[in-house]
């Protein structure tokens, strides 16, 4: 049943992410370059779906969610890393996964590189970077260090205070969204929607595995790795099988849309791609996880670790992003300027 459930998710997951087009790397990147913020509002639906959906399922003592140490030096180094990495790899774990699916030679060198990243931290050469990141630590009063326990909000009804508070305010950001515009494929509510449901359902599968956490794609990633590499199955779990699914499910919504085509980019960015895969592979594993495992399932418990790690996620995405969109825009201007030159005096107007 878990492998099954497992595969099961992930293909619908990765046919949602071709259809709804997201990718956090390009929701994030849109408060610096983009007016339209319908990709964040889908990842606002997806946490206001989890936040609330974890809460109750943790009250009725169904789940039981693991929330990471708070680890801060691990948190703020690892997630701007990885904010960077998923500008240079043009799109980030989850968005790497299902492009792949849909025959992006880029984000498969992206993925190659995520895979090595991981692998170096995660027990490989440069693992005593992540044990010193992770060595100092910093807890509540001997508790998680989640935001419920931070502002001392031990009672069910002060916690689900808080919970109507945050979930208050984005129902009204979201209800006052303007009509999204350039829309290909699924709009932001359906694919928030339903990433929203999907990953709530994951927790509870995973639940049945006696595994206290939801949809991950760091951990996967480096199980399925061991696995390959060294038979070492211990870490195989259902999100295993989910990050399996997601490029097949992804391949199938392309192909239902005619756009299952292979593209190659040009060299240069083949090699940035790698790179920065390989850099997302490295920030992932420093912090404990990436844009799903913190953005997502870490920040659907209120976990510090995950809501410091989404910040510093979304601040390397944005400096990144500063940098590249500056870097381009220096080399077209460039390129103008030596195309004006070679024009014959008299021919300008």
């Amino acid at each position: 049943m878990i492998v099954a459930g497992g595969i099961s998710l992930g293909l619908l997951l990765g046919f949602t992410l071709q259809r709804g087009g997201y990718c956090m790397n390009t929701a994030f990147r849109s408060f610096y370059l983009e007016k339209d913020r319908s990709l964040v509002r889908a990842w606002v639906l997806v946490l206001l779906i989890n936040v609330v959906g974890v809460t109750v399922l943790t009250d009725l003592g169904i789940l039981f969610p693991e929330v990471a140490p708070f680890f801060w030096p691990a948190a703020i180094v690892g997630g701007f890393v990885f904010g960077i990495g998923m500008v240079l790899a043009g799109g980030c774990a989850s968005g790497t996964y299902y492009r792949c699916g849909r025959g992006m030679l880029g984000s498969i060198a992206a993925l190659v590189g995520f895979v090595i990243g991981t692998a170096l931290i995660d027990g490989g050469a440069l693992v005593e970077i992540q044990q010193r990141l992770r060595g100092t630590t910093i807890d509540v009063s001997g508790r998680e260090a989640t935001l419920f326990n931070v502002l001392g909000l031990e009672s069910t009804v002060a916690r689900w205070l808080l919970i109507a508070a945050l979930a208050g305010f984005a129902i009204v950001w979201l209800l006052r969204a303007p009509k999204q515009r350039f829309l290909i494929g699924w709009g932001w509510r359906k694919t928030g929607t339903v990433v929203g449901i999907l990953a709530l359902a994951t927790w509870v599968i995973s639940a049945m595995q006696g595994r206290d956490f939801g949809l991950s794609f760091t951990q996967p990633t480096v199980a399925l790795t061991r696995f390959l590499v060294a038979g070492d199955s211990s870490g195989i779990s259902v999100a295993t099988f989910i990050v399996i699914g997601v490029p097949v499910g992804a391949l199938l919504a392309a192909r239902a849309a005619g756009e299952a085509i292979l593209r190659m980019p040009d060299p240069r960015r083949f090699v940035r791609q790698f790179g920065g895969g390989t850099t997302m592979g490295l920030g992932a594993s420093i912090a404990g996880g990436c844009n799903i495992g913190h953005s997502i399932t870490g920040v659907s418990t209120l976990g510090i670790t995950a809501l410091t790690s989404t910040a510093f996620i979304m601040l390397g995405c944005w400096v990144m992003t500063a940098i590249v969109y500056r870097s381009e825009r220096r080399k077209m201007e460039a390129e103008m300027a030596a195309m004006r030159s070679t024009v014959p005096q008299g021919e300008t107007t």
